[in-house]
Formats: C-alpha cells, sequence, structure tokens
C-alpha cells in the first residue's frame, strides 16, 4: 500500500474513475455532518487559515480499461468523497446561474466527468448502484422530482441553498473554488490490485462506528461472490431486500432504522438452530458459517444467499404480517402475537414457515401451531411464570420436536414438547390457572379483551394440547 498527502484537484484530475463497489453502503451523511462540513470550509475562506486536514481515501487501483481510464475502488472514504463531489457539482450550478460559465466549466469537465468517455466511464465517481442515478442527475443539473427522498440528492440541495445565501461577491467564487481543489488535504492510501480489498474493508470498519452488522454482512457476501456475476445479484435479489425493509421502515416512521431491522433479521436466522448469539455478532457469526461452509466442494455461496434472503422474508412476515403476510389467517395469527409482545416464539416460526413454505406442513397444522404457542404464552402470563426463560426455551424448541420419533409430525411433537416440560417451563395446568390472582385475571383479561378483536377466551385458555 502507498500513502500520499493530496489536494481534491490532483485526486480528480487526469482521466480517473472511482468506483463505490456493491458491498459499500448507500450514501449516509446527514445534515449535522454536512453543516460541520461547510462551516470548516467557510472557516477556511473568512480567515485563510492553513489547509484543512479532511481524512484518508482509501482506494485500490485495478486494471485500466481499454478506453483509457485509470479506475480505482474507493474502499474506505466514499462518503467525504461523495460529499466533495456533490460540493464541485453545487458550485458549477451555481456559476453558470450568476453566468460565470467559463469557470462552471471547468469545474464540470476536470473534476466531475471525463469528457470524452461515455456511459458510466463518464464521471469521474460512480456511486452504488441505490444512489447511482441520483447522483447522476446531480452531475447533469436534471432537476428530478423523482430523487426528492434520496440522502445524497438532499445533500445537494443542502449545499446549494448554502451557496445561494453566501452570494459571493464579484472574484470570490474564484477564491472558494481555489480553497475547495487546494487547501483540503486528504491522505491518499492506494493498495495494489492484488491486494485483498475486503481484508483491507474489514481492518477500517470492523470498529462498527459507521456499518451496521447488516452493512457489513452484504460488504462480505457480495466481496466472496464472483466479480462477474455482483451486479445481477445485487439487483436481482438484496437491492429488492433492502428495498423491501426501507418500505417498512418507512411505515413504521423510522425509516432511518431499516438496517436495523435487517440485522435483526439475520440474528433470529442464525439462533434458530439453538445458538444463543449476541446481535453484535451478526457479522461475525456469519462470516464464520460462511468460511467454514467455503471448506466444502460443494459450498455455493448464491445458495446460502437466496437462504438468508428467505428468512429474512419469513421475518418480514412475522414482524408486518399486514403489510408482508399474503394469507389472512396467517395475518390474523401473527398480529395478535404481536399486540400480546410474544416475540421470542418468532424463533421457532422462522423455521416453522419455512416448513410451510416448502409443504411439509399444511396451512391447518401451521394455523394450530400458532394457536399452541398463544395459549401457551397466555396461561403463563395468568400465573405470573417468568418471561425470562422464552428466549432460551424457542431458541431449542424446533430442535427439541424434531428429536421426538415421529419426527414428521411437528403438530404433535410440539404438542407433546410443551405438556412435557417441568418447571419453569412447563405449560401452567387448569388448577394452576385456577389458583391465580383474581384481580391478576381481571387486569390480564382486560387487556387480552383489547388486543384480540373479539378471540374468546375459551380458544386461547383452555387448550388442552390433546396429542
Amino acid at each position: 500500500m502507498k500513502a500520499s498527502e493530496t489536494s481534491l484537484r490532483n485526486l480528480l484530475e487526469g482521466t480517473k474513475q472511482f468506483q463505490i463497489p456493491l458491498f459499500q453502503r448507500p450514501y449516509s451523511w446527514d445534515k449535522q455532518k454536512w453543516e460541520t462540513l461547510w462551516e470548516d470550509l467557510m472557516s477556511l475562506y473568512d480567515k485563510e487559515q492553513e489547509p484543512h486536514f479532511l481524512g484518508s481515501i482509501v482506494t485500490q487501483s485495478i486494471p485500466g480499461t481499454a478506453e483509457g481510464i485509470s479506475p480505482y475502488v474507493v474502499i474506505d472514504g466514499q462518503q467525504r468523497l461523495t460529499t466533495l463531489a456533490i460540493i464541485i457539482a453545487a458550485l458549477r450550478n451555481y456559476l453558470q446561474e450568476k453566468n460565470h460559465t467559463e469557470l462552471a466549466e471547468e469545474l464540470y469537465e476536470y473534476y466531475l466527468i471525463n469528457k470524452f468517455k461515455k456511459d458510466d466511464d463518464y464521471y469521474k465517481i460512480l456511486p452504488t448502484q441505490d444512489d447511482r442515478e441520483a447522483y447522476k442527475s446531480i452531475i447533469k443539473n436534471q432537476n428530478s422530482r423523482e430523487f426528492d427522498n434520496k440522502t445524497i440528492y438532499k445533500a445537494y440541495q443542502y449545499f446549494k441553498e448554502r451557496l445561494k445565501k453566501k452570494n459571493f461577491a464579484e472574484g470570490e467564487h474564484k477564491l472558494f473554488k481555489n480553497l475547495l481543489l487546494e487547501r483540503l488535504i486528504l491522505v491518499n492510501i492506494t493498495s495494489d490490485s492484488e491486494e485483498n480489498p475486503y481484508l483491507i474493508f474489514e481492518s477500517l470498519n470492523t470498529k462498527g462506528q459507521e456499518l451496521t452488522q447488516a452493512d457489513l454482512v452484504r460488504n462480505y457476501v457480495f466481496m466472496k461472490l464472483p466479480s462477474e456475476q455482483r451486479e445481477d445479484i445485487y439487483k436481482q435479489k438484496w437491492q429488492p431486500l433492502e428495498a423491501s425493509f426501507k418500505r417498512l421502515a418507512i411505515e413504521e416512521k423510522k425509516e432511518e432504522k431499516y438496517a436495523e431491522l435487517l440485522t435483526e433479521s439475520f440474528w433470529l436466522y442464525l439462533r434458530k438452530d439453538g445458538e444463543s448469539i449476541s446481535k453484535k455478532e451478526v457479522y461475525k457469526e456469519i462470516k464464520q458459517r460462511l468460511d467454514k461452509n467455503a471448506e466444502n466442494n460443494s459450498f455455493n455461496i448464491k445458495d446460502q444467499l437466496d437462504e438468508l434472503i428467505n428468512f429474512a422474508e419469513y421475518y418480514q412476515c412475522l414482524v408486518f404480517p399486514k403489510e408482508s403476510e399474503n394469507k389472512d389467517e396467517l395475518k390474523d395469527r401473527f398480529s395478535r402475537l404481536n399486540r400480546l409482545d410474544f416475540t421470542t416464539c418468532r424463533i421457532f416460526l422462522l423455521n416453522i414457515y419455512r416448513d410451510f413454505q416448502d409443504k411439509h406442513l399444511s396451512i391447518q397444522d401451521f394455523l394450530e401451531i400458532v394457536d399452541c404457542l398463544e395459549s401457551y404464552f397466555v396461561r403463563r402470563s395468568f400465573v405470573n411464570k417468568s418471561t425470562k426463560i422464552l428466549g432460551k426455551i424457542f431458541e431449542n424448541l424446533y430442535e427439541d420436536i424434531k428429536k421426538q420419533s415421529n419426527s414428521n409430525n411437528t403438530l404433535f411433537n410440539l404438542k407433546k414438547v410443551l405438556r412435557d416440560y417441568q418447571g419453569e417451563k412447563s405449560w401452567p395446568s387448569d388448577d394452576e390457572f385456577r389458583g391465580s390472582s383474581r384481580l391478576c385475571v381481571i387486569i390480564f383479561a382486560y387487556e387480552i379483551v383489547k388486543c384480540l378483536l373479539g378471540k374468546t377466551f375459551r380458544t386461547i385458555l383452555l387448550n388442552k394440547l390433546s396429542v
């Protein structure tokens, strides 16, 4: 690896392209970071201080194209590099509006595009697919309403407004252009094409200051895929998955939390086979599993990715049944579990959903399984049994029922296992239920009536687990 101090001018001049790879997250800087950068720029502009160190850009050179492009994969620093390009684009458009056409064209042709190239080679910076079209519209100064909600487009609008308010006097815009290109100092760290870019990326990001566990999983999976397959697999599989989680997060008015939801789906996927795993170790565990599986000659990472995505979709049905589940009966059952705040059973239900999707389980059995779980939870709540043990119960429940002699009858085995539980795990008997506090029963019954929308207590409470 080679490291050198450089200016934005030196970094961008020439026929180059900085590619933000699939394994990077979309543009995510927020208004607070934009304001900090703008204040730094204004401090440089007003006080003529020494050059300002902005940070490092870690890139990997890859073989040049036949058209003469010198491409670099951006391993770290994509957020600041993309933001600087956005500022240059905003300044170019500001200068055009002020009729400083020559200076505007200089910025455009030297620092934003490769003038004589075509298609994607035309752009000096090529963001991830999620941001690419919005970025192109910014560079081409094509205002489009379809990108208004994209963070990268909001960044452009922010800096466009800042420049408009600044309203440089005659000649001052050249000073701002020069400080932007000359006085912002970056350390450019470039690795050779033979080096493994993910190892470099991982060493820079495993501390978790910037990337979520879901981001790290995506990054690792796509770096393990053959390079010629990444684009198609991203568009066909991963991008729709992320889009669906973003849509659900928006509907929950938690748009910025979509990566946390995706991380949680991976967490439950890892726990479904009985392993206790911290949510903070989701990436580490998936990486270890993929690395271990790679030792098998029959290993196919695309199959592993398909399984991960399938279980993430099952998770959506359980957590967001109204938006994701197509079968009304299941939608009703899952909604009731959510209203009861009975979330720990999701670990077990992921496996049940997979069996249902694979046609190893009928819809009637699936519905009765959910009813059994609901009754188990409600009865335990009435007699005030601890909920702390439920996580461990449901991590192991699927394996427990598969160990039964009649392993193909999931419903029968579930009832038997629940009936045989002893102590803190036990299914409360009728006597235990009748002996529970009268006040507790009245209060809890009131809450149950509110959330179950007419479902009778007899169905929930008096389920005998007949086998």
